[in-house]
């Protein structure tokens, strides 16, 4: 069990540099649900580090950064796994439902959402990550917040990103109904 001084310093130290994590986490394409899961994750990596009471509370933020950096994309990549190990069963799956649901728009929906996937990972970081928290339904304020940008800059970057967005799709073979 770790001391009381220790996990003071270490609440402390989470506390203070919680947005930054957050930032950190929205950035590398952690959901909002799993934002929390995320800090958890930080702070077991910093007690397991330095669990011999070494100065937490003296521990340099770009610590903490890299700390969450790595803590987000082992997530990340964990749910790509899963993702792709879902997806590898979804074919009989989707064949029981479409017997008995008209599944017919739940693969559709599944295949716009890959297709949307795979627009986003070819955009650049800066324009994805506004495109992903928009998606999410994050509001421009709320983005710029946590972005630490302009609200002019986000909107620049969400008005190209979703042009980029409907671009890319436009390119896989989706249609707009003013488009028809």
């Amino acid at each position: 069990s770790a001391s009381p001084d220790l996990s003071l310093a270490l609440e402390t130290l989470l506390t203070r540099l919680q947005g930054m994590m957050s930032v950190v986490g929205v950035r590398q394409g952690v959901t909002d649900d799993d934002l929390d899961a995320l800090i958890q994750d930080v702070r077991v990596r910093i007690w397991r580090a330095h669990q011999r009471g070494e100065a937490i509370d003296r521990l340099p933020t770009s610590y903490v950064y890299r700390t969450a950096m790595a803590a987000a994309v082992d997530m990340v990549r964990k749910r790509r796994r899963e993702w792709s190990r879902e997806s590898a069963l979804q074919p009989a799956m989707t064949s029981t439902v479409a017997v008995s649901k008209g599944a017919d728009a739940d693969v559709l929906a599944a295949d716009l959402g890959a297709a949307i996937d795979r627009v986003l990972r070819d955009m650049p970081e800066s324009r994805r990550v506004v495109v992903r928290m928009h998606l999410s339904g994050y509001e421009r304020e709320e983005m710029a917040t946590m972005l630490q940008r302009t609200e002019a800059s986000v909107r620049n970057l969400l008005y190209r990103g979703m042009q980029d967005l409907r671009d890319g799709l436009v390119r896989a073979g989706y249609r707009w109904p003013e488009d028809a």
